[in-house]
């Protein structure tokens, strides 16, 4: 008599720590922000039709879980949510959230070299049937790896379904910015203000040299934008079909992204030159001062110069994909 084969779930991962700061800041600035509702919003709609009763979806660079708690409030069908990213700090802060739901579980990309294990590797080859991934790709080096990994685990037919508002393309509408351009510009605002302000004369000696030097570490935390066909030529060679690329502009207003711009575990990405990953106590409340100065100049350069924008906000555009697994060798 043939034996049936069943697929073990892999076992569920638990922190080990207390929640950072630093997840805790960054979620607090992002759960009720509208143009994360609206980002997430959209996203969900497009994987709706892809998604059915019992079926095992990846959010796939969860993080603290804002996108999580919101497939959850705006999924009515019933599914198994598994929550999958690479930090145990930023993980504990969604495990924190939502450890008492039912059919939710949660895995970590462990360390493997210079980078992470794949999702096949961390849940199994052919374990899920839709991934879904909000404002993470743009994060990582290697598009081909991280896609080849997700065709692995999912099932016969399984799709990709993910956004990023750091992609850039022909033919973007006047106005309509992505995320990290302000984050760059409130930078250059910022460095401005260090050379005229007097209050800041204290960081003008080596500017130039830190500008330099903290390159890097401005890059890892906010990584320049792509264009779109890097995503598709990866798509495309990690096993996907029929990717479908659409694009949506929302409102950012700036009360709300303000708020993003001050958390201080970004501000180390964001202006690094002013106590680089350590500052002290004052290097820390000056950095915030200073971006939080920025920020102010580059919402009036937007009211003024940005076709798309207000005194109240300004328009960014998301970038949407959605990839079948090619189950054709």
């Amino acid at each position: 008599m043939a034996m049936s084969m069943t697929t073990q779930q892999p076992k569920s991962w638990k922190p080990d720590r207390p929640v950072s700061r630093g997840a805790t800041a960054f979620h607090t600035a992002v759960i009720d922000a509208s143009w994360n509702h609206n980002c997430l919003d959209e996203l969900i709609s497009i994987a709706k039709p892809n998604i059915h009763e019992n079926n095992i979806v990846v959010d796939f660079g969860a993080g603290t879980g804002t996108s999580s708690i919101r497939i959850l409030q705006k999924m009515k069908t019933k599914i198994k949510l598994w929550l999958v990213d690479n930090s145990p700090a930023w993980l504990g802060k969604a495990y924190e959230y939502l450890k008492s739901y039912p059919n939710v579980d949660f895995f970590i990309l462990k360390k493997k070299g210079n980078g992470y294990a794949t999702l096949s590797e961390t849940v199994g080859k052919e374990a899920v049937n839709s991934v879904i991934s909000a404002n993470t790709f743009h994060l990582i080096p290697n598009l081909k790896e991280a896609f080849k990994g997700i065709a692995e685990a999912l099932k016969r037919n399984g799709t990709l379904i993910f956004n990023s508002g750091n992609i850039t393309r022909e033919g973007r509408q006047k106005g309509a910015l992505m995320l990290d351009s302000t984050v760059y510009r409130v930078h250059d605002i910022a460095v401005e203000i260090i050379r005229k302000n007097s209050r800041f004369s204290k960081y003008r000696k080596g500017l130039n040299e830190r500008i330099k030097a903290q390159i890097a570490q401005r890059k890892f935390i906010f990584p320049y934008p792509r264009p779109m066909q890097d995503y598709l030529k990866a798509l495309k060679q990690a096993g996907f079909k029929y990717i479908e690329p659409y694009y949506k502009c929302f409102k950012l207003k700036y009360d709300d992204w303000l708020k993003f711009l001050r958390v201080r575990r970004l501000q180390a990405g964001i202006l690094p030159e002013v106590g680089g990953k350590e500052p002290s106590p004052e290097e820390e409340k000056d950095r915030d001062t200073l971006i939080t100065m920025a920020a102010h100049k580059l919402f009036k350069e937007l009211e003024t110069l940005n076709p798309l924008a207000d005194d109240k906000s300004y328009q960014c555009e998301w970038v949407y994909f959605v990839a079948t697994k090619n189950n054709i060798s």
